[in-house]
């Protein structure tokens, strides 16, 4: 989505075949009536989201809230997704032991963040969800987070680098990571984020708002099937100003001094992402690596986007300008291209200058020792579509030649149970990418959706205090 960490956990469980459960829930409120909040303390039944969240009380208000508001989001994901409801227990109880404390503070009385400001989602909020597009009626959630330091921002831990440190100890005291292997995050945070006693001569509240963007550490823990892989996301955006270079010839620099660099057959990337720059402007925003030892199969990520929007755009850079030769089925490219076009094909070929960065159509780039390179694309809905209720739109228009399951209304509704019909139809956020990438000779779609947390807080805010007024 610098020395300090934004540490996004994200995680991953595969769903088995399990019946449905029910949730009478509704977001972006919290998952009781407002005008009822003693309902809060009554389980509607024998379901996994309404029984723990009778019987969890958080010490902090700040993890209650974020329990309350985020929480929910990812049981009814988990439910329209085709998780048991054992699966659900189980995802739902580290969720609330081990995400909703990590997210911050509150929003204040007015529900505008406080503190340190979140760079991954649109409004801040401090975590995402996705959604990926499975065989059947299935799909896997994920979710990613960026834990915060009670002192991020400050003086204290200027670049909120506690939280991630502290997230790391506790993953490596507890062995929830077997395998865990910190050679290349040390390596790339030495090489990448910058020192923590920088100098600082702007007040903490633009200190925070100029830095979040472009010196965080995302930590993101994938719950795999064959067991949790622990990954870091580096923006090195800081450091490469501190030593008067790009983005990209920081990343490149660090990658050319690993250990590894000669297995990683790394160069034609390499080279690509030179030509793309400057044939395409590619900005180089989000450095990624697998916590695992190298040899065990451990990747690296590049994160490229650009303001084009053509096919021909698109298909060069998923050949490394015809580096990398597409070995997948005319039906898989063909189902690329219309991917691609359904949320692109109105643009014009260029974003103009005051396009917002988000907007620019993106690629992220995966290497690992003796792997070939294997590029993924990304979209930004909102900058091309009216709302969150025309991406629904679209997105059905390409399945409805592709699918015969239940899987779109199953996302779809949980879209509706999530957040309410005016803010689909007035809001463009909630899913805030798709990407897609080419694998087996299949396409395979992926939905990245945002709680929008703090916009939906400020709406039922401002709700609130329309019904005293009136």
């Amino acid at each position: 989505m610098a020395a300090g960490a934004q540490t996004v956990l994200h995680t991953t469980t595969t769903p088995r075949r399990g019946s449905e459960a029910a949730f009478d829930l509704s977001c972006p409120t919290p998952p009781w009536k407002e005008e009822d909040a003693s309902t809060l303390q009554t389980p509607v039944a024998n379901e996994p989201w309404s029984l723990l969240n009778h019987v969890l009380q958080f010490r902090s208000t700040d993890a209650q809230f974020w329990w309350e508001r985020t929480g929910h989001v990812f049981a009814r994901l988990l439910q329209r997704a085709g998780y048991t409801p054992a699966e659900q227990y189980r995802e739902l109880l580290f969720y609330a032991l081990f995400v909703a404390p990590e997210l911050g503070l509150a929003p204040d009385e007015n529900g505008n963040v406080r503190g340190w400001r979140s760079p991954g989602t649109p409004d801040s909020t401090p975590i995402d969800f996705s959604w990926e597009w499975g065989a059947g009626d299935h799909a896997t959630v994920r979710y990613s987070f960026e834990p915060i330091g009670a002192h991020a921002g400050t003086p204290l831990d200027p670049l909120n680098r506690t939280a991630t440190n502290r997230w790391i100890a506790k993953l490596r005291e507890q062995n929830m990571v077997p395998g865990l292997d910190l050679e290349w995050y040390d390596h790339f945070t030495g090489q990448i984020l910058p020192h923590e006693d920088m100098d600082r001569t702007k007040t903490a509240d633009v200190f925070v708002e100029e830095t979040t963007p472009k010196a965080g550490t995302v930590v993101a823990l994938d719950l795999e099937k064959t067991g949790p892989v622990m990954k870091m996301y580096i923006y090195p955006g800081l450091k490469a100003e501190e030593l008067g270079i790009t983005n990209l010839q920081l990343v490149q620099q660090s990658i050319r001094r690993l250990p590894q660099y000669a297995s990683l057959r790394v160069e034609p990337l390499l080279a690509y992402l030179d030509e793309g720059t400057a044939r395409y402007g590619f900005e180089t925003g989000i450095l990624g690596i697998d916590c695992l030892r190298p040899a065990a199969g451990a990747r690296i990520k590049i994160y490229v986007r650009a303001p084009h929007t053509t096919v021909d755009y698109m298909l060069d850079a998923l050949t490394l300008g015809g580096r990398l030769p597409l070995r997948e089925s005319d039906e898989a490219v063909a189902d690329l291209r219309d991917f691609w076009n359904a949320f692109l094909a109105d643009a014009p070929a260029v974003l103009p200058p005051d396009a917002p960065g988000r907007a620019s159509p993106g690629f992220y780039y995966t290497v690992g020792c003796g792997q070939e390179v294997s590029p993924k694309v990304y979209i930004s809905p909102g900058y091309f579509c009216k709302s969150d209720a025309d991406v629904l739109d679209r997105l059905r228009k390409f399945f409805s030649t592709r699918r015969s399951d239940s899987m779109m209304d199953n996302y779809e509704k949980a879209m509706q149970d999530i957040f309410d019909a005016q803010t689909l139809a007035g809001r463009c956020g909630s899913q805030y990418y798709v990407g897609c990438a080419l694998h087996k000779n299949k396409l395979r779609v992926v939905t990245y959706l945002s709680p929008q947390t703090f916009d939906c807080e400020r709406d039922l805010i401002t709700a609130r205090r329309g019904m005293m007024e009136f």
